[in-house]
């Protein structure tokens, strides 16, 4: 006996070969497979599941019908073309999507047609008209000899037979052109930038020694900080977590954990002749500061101070760069202070063109501090948070016992 014999059979009738199930009173379930796939439709109207059940005869009638127009040639490309594609992973529809995107409706479009499309293009990007105007020189030599062919039948040995014509000079030049016509007429054109690059915000070095002579006189506690920021280039975060333990005076090298720097690599960074003199100037122990409020805080009187209104994102890291490449030109080694792994071309374009004279970062790394190293932290009443000097020797013995001349935390 079945498993399912003891059950009421379902009313059913047919409409167009399509089974309608009656599953209760007053509803009714379309059922029936498309490509081995099952479908299941409900309504509460008989008449209407009726009407469904002829639109869904008449649809795969059509399509059935459409199977039928495939030539014998058309079955034959279409196997040939699963079998190029077997164990690539892409389907035979993605491949014919994939080529329509990389030509999109060009079939039969003239060299001619391609020129004026690109040259439209160039416009709508935001690009120079003088660039228009230099393109638009090249293309009509290039549509003069071959304008009425279609674009799709051009590759480069065409071309390079095409520039022959010309000297040397322009003939790399037109090449160049009628090559990038073929990238984008295949939709391989990289983007060009449609705005004007602006150089990365940096103060002015007259700014930069008016904030470290007024930290001098009111903020000495944040002295260690914007050193290190201004004249190291660390990034922010890698100052918070900063220990003055880290710092060798002697080596003249901070020395970064993996823990502490963006990239989570160590890093050596160098430091500068001002940097050396304004950090032993300056010298504590512990934290270089005590928390990211207590920096805040420091910073944003100091600006007040100062009368300045905005502090630019990254601005002493970028400040940074650009006096150390322009005092160096060597990429590589600002690189390196910097933490900054990439394209070393970018970076050189990056900081080429920021407008400072020699004159400007010869005296950047010229601001020092007021006042002697030895004398520095020798204040006629310690203020808190800040340090008394504490030579940089290797005897711990002569390091002051008094622990109150030691930073202490700054309470919130």
């Amino acid at each position: 006996m079945g498993k399912h014999s003891g059950r009421k059979k379902m009313p059913t009738q047919y409409e167009k070969g399509i089974a309608i199930r009656e599953w209760r009173q007053d509803y009714y379930v379309v059922d029936f497979q498309v490509n081995n796939k099952r479908v299941r439709k409900g309504f509460t109207d008989l008449e209407k599941a009726k009407v469904y059940c002829r639109e869904k005869r008449v649809e795969i009638t059509n399509k059935g019908t459409d199977a039928l127009s495939f030539t014998d040639r058309m079955r034959h490309d279409a196997l040939q073309a699963v079998r190029l594609l077997d164990g690539s992973g892409v389907s035979l529809l993605d491949a014919v999507k994939d080529y329509v995107k990389r030509n999109p409706k060009t079939k039969g479009e003239t060299v001619e047609e391609t020129c004026t499309r690109y040259l439209a293009a160039m416009g709508a990007n935001g690009r120079r008209q003088l660039s228009i105007i230099d393109k638009q020189y090249k293309f009509k030599a290039l549509c003069k000899d071959l304008g009425t062919r279609q674009t799709s039948t051009l590759d480069v040995t065409d071309l390079r037979t095409w520039v022959s014509q010309f000297s040397n000079g322009k003939a790399a030049k037109h090449i160049t052109a009628a090559k990038s016509l073929l990238t984008f007429f295949k939709g391989e054109l990289k983007e060009r930038r449609k705005t004007d690059e602006k150089p990365p915000v940096t103060w002015d070095v007259n700014l930069v020694t008016a904030l470290f002579a007024k930290a001098e006189e009111s903020q000495k506690e944040i002295i260690p900080a914007f050193t290190v920021l201004w004249f190291a280039g660390l990034r922010p975060n890698e100052m918070l977590r900063l220990m003055w333990e880290q710092i060798d005076l002697d080596g003249k090298v901070i020395r970064l954990t993996g823990e502490q720097t963006k990239t989570r690599t160590m890093r050596n960074v160098t430091l500068t002749d001002n940097a050396l003199k304004w950090l032993q100037a300056y010298r504590g122990t512990g934290p270089i500061i005590s928390t990211a409020n207590r920096f805040r805080t420091l910073r944003e009187e100091l600006m007040k101070a100062c009368s300045i209104t905005e502090w630019p994102v990254d601005v002493p890291r970028h400040t940074f760069a650009t006096m150390h490449y322009n005092a160096h030109h060597d990429a590589a080694a600002t690189m390196a202070q910097l933490g900054h792994f990439g394209n070393s071309q970018m970076f050189v374009t990056h900081y080429k063109g920021v407008p400072v004279t020699a004159a400007e970062v010869e005296a950047y790394w010229k601001i020092m501090p007021k006042v002697a190293p030895d004398k520095a932290n020798q204040p006629e009443k310690p203020m808190r948070n800040e340090v008394a000097d504490i030579p940089q020797t290797g005897n711990t013995a002569s390091k002051p016992k008094n622990r109150r001349l030691k930073r202490q935390p700054v309470p919130e």
